[in-house]
């Protein structure tokens, strides 16, 4: 679930992209050591880090500038590919045969003239065990080995269910985030300044991934400049971006495989 740390980091990492284009082990934009982090900087720090002729970037939410913007339902929905399954039910006229890995959370099903039997995979359970596990839940089955016969039946079907992760949108805000540059020089500010805006506002990062794998919508929402700090020799400006994201829940369920009818 992403969270407003989330935004943060991502803002935070993103500045680092445009301020390091060729990575880290490279020349910032500005020729000086930069330091990108989330939240507010800590004095002490900040001040060693201008007296040493190098600048900061901080990504902190601006007080006041937030909006619920909740506007649709939750629904479940898949969050990855659904696995293929590691065990295996295959059907051979009225002979189920259980093979393959064995994978808690799995669930090995038949549908035996239009009712559903399912057995859940255990740790601990072999191909031989699931099979008698489920044999001892159909009328009138019996077991050897890996092998269920069953007996009287006129129509029958074998699959297997795989746990899957679901995610639900459950609330949506957006909120406005400050991208602060703590510069030691206004020219150092002024090489900062652009090439992080830039960044931000290329097409590419209109809708950006969170940890969660949810996207959230970026809006360049102005500039502020300051140079009331100019005495500590502290040249500041705010990029502001509002950023529009989700709250999820996530939870695990397995894919249905039969009905009884």
């Amino acid at each position: 679930m992403a969270d407003i740390s989330d935004v943060e980091s991502t803002l935070a990492q993103l500045a680092a992209n445009a301020v390091y284009p060729n990575g880290t082990t490279a020349a910032s934009v500005a020729g000086v050591t930069v330091t990108l982090a989330a939240g507010w900087p800590e004095p002490k720090q900040l001040d060693g880090i201008i007296a040493a002729g190098n600048a900061m970037v901080t990504v902190f939410p601006q007080p006041g500038f937030e909006d619920n913007t909740t506007r649709f339902w939750p629904a479940m929905e898949v969050l990855d590919a659904i696995p293929a399954p590691q065990l295996l039910l295959t059907l051979a006229g009225n002979v189920i045969s259980v093979g393959g890995a064995i994978h808690p959370g799995e669930a090995a099903f038949a549908l035996v003239n239009y009712h559903g039997y399912g057995y859940g995979v255990q740790a601990g359970d072999t191909p031989a065990s699931v099979a008698a596990s489920l044999a001892a839940l159909i009328p009138g089955a019996s077991v050897s080995g890996t092998a269920i016969t069953l007996n009287g039946v006129f129509d029958i079907e074998a699959s297997v269910s795989v746990p899957v992760t679901m995610q639900a949108e459950i609330a949506r805000q957006r909120r406005r985030f400050m991208l602060s540059i703590w510069a030691p020089s206004p020219a150092i500010r002024a090489s900062l300044g652009p090439a992080i805006d830039a960044y931000l506002k290329a097409a590419a990062q209109k809708r950006i991934v969170l940890p969660d794998d949810t996207f959230a919508l970026l809006i360049y929402r102005g500039t502020m400049e300051t140079d009331q700090l100019a005495k500590e020799r502290i040249y500041r400006r705010d990029l502001l971006y509002e950023v529009e994201y989700v709250t999820t829940s996530r939870e695990t369920d397995n894919t249905i495989r039969t009905f009884n009818i």
